[in-house]
Parts: C-alpha cells; sequence; structure tokens
C-alpha cells in the first residue's frame, strides 16, 4: 500500500448521534402493558460523536447537537473539518477512509483535505458493514443503555468514559492496517 510507504497514518471513520431519548437495550415490565418512561430532561436533545481507529489506536471527539434558536443542529462539514484539523494536529501525513455521507462529500471538506496534504478514500455506496467503526457505537450506546441520565452533560460524560474504558478498536483487527 502506497500509503503505509508514504508514513501515512491510516483511519477508518465514522459518526453517530446520540440522544437523550432513552436507549433501553432490557428491560421488565408486563406483558400487556406497554413501557413507559416519565422524562424530567429534554429528550430530543442531542451530542454527535466522530470517532476514527485503525486496530491500535483510536479517537473520539463529540459536538453539541442541541437545537439552537429553534434550528436544529445536524453533522455537517465544519463539524468534519474540525474534527480532520485534530487528527492532522497529530498524525501530519493521514488517509482516511470513510463513507459517502454528504459531509465527507461537500467542497469545504475536499479542499481542506487538499489543503494539509490529507489523503481519502471512500467506502462503497450503502456497505456499512465494511466500515469496523460502525460497530464502536452499538457498544458505546449499549453501555450506556438502561440508564436515565438527567441532563445533556451527564450523558456526555457517560458516553466519553465509556469511549476511554476499553480500546474498542480491537473489536475489528481483521482490516490489517
Amino acid at each position: 500500500m502506497a500509503s503505509k510507504r508514504e508514513g501515512r497514518a491510516i483511519f477508518v471513520e465514522d459518526e453517530s448521534t446520540f440522544s437523550l431519548k432513552p436507549y433501553s437495550a432490557r428491560g421488565w415490565y408486563l406483558r400487556s402493558e406497554k413501557p413507559v418512561a416519565l422524562l424530567t430532561n429534554r429528550p430530543h436533545d442531542r451530542f454527535y460523536a466522530f470517532g476514527v481507529a485503525n486496530g491500535s489506536k483510536e479517537h473520539f471527539r463529540f459536538f453539541d447537537g442541541r437545537t439552537k434558536k429553534k434550528r436544529k443542529i445536524c453533522i455537517d462539514s465544519r463539524m468534519t473539518v474540525v474534527f480532520m484539523h485534530y487528527l492532522h494536529s497529530k498524525y501530519p501525513k493521514l488517509l482516511l477512509i470513510w463513507d459517502e455521507a454528504s459531509n465527507h462529500t461537500s467542497r469545504l471538506t475536499r479542499e481542506y483535505a487538499a489543503k494539509h496534504d490529507i489523503k481519502l478514500l471512500s467506502f462503497p455506496t450503502a456497505s456499512p458493514e465494511l466500515n469496523p467503526e460502525e460497530n464502536v457505537w452499538g457498544v458505546l450506546k449499549t453501555g450506556t443503555a438502561n440508564t436515565y441520565y438527567e441532563g445533556y452533560d451527564d450523558y456526555l460524560y457517560s458516553v466519553k468514559r465509556k469511549s476511554r474504558q476499553k480500546n474498542l478498536s480491537k473489536m475489528f483487527k481483521y482490516i490489517g492496517l
């Protein structure tokens, strides 16, 4: 692989949304009744997680996704460039492998990558099973499931703590990078 000869750090990348709406992985309730959870927090508050891994190292960054001035915040090119800037500061020679999401194919993202000599490769369209980073989000969400978080900061702290608890990238050594 030419990128290895160039001394590039190679990572697979993905993003996910974490919402304060309770994530239930398991529970006990009567068969004839639907479980109901009374929420005192704002269940539509959310944050976005960006993650990369290469089988030995992993990095996560979190972005606020709460509604601002009645305007919904979504994963966008600006967040992607901020994440790429963080990675580039740690790894000056970088190859990112990711999906064809609109924030990855935007002009802003492509220009930033070209300016900073970041090589980009894409997984084929509609094939999330090829991206091992997709598996990480299920582990993080299940690890924080069945817990009521009073507010946004409590949940964010819990997910950050869980992301540091174990080396999630060991789940997919098969990528051979």
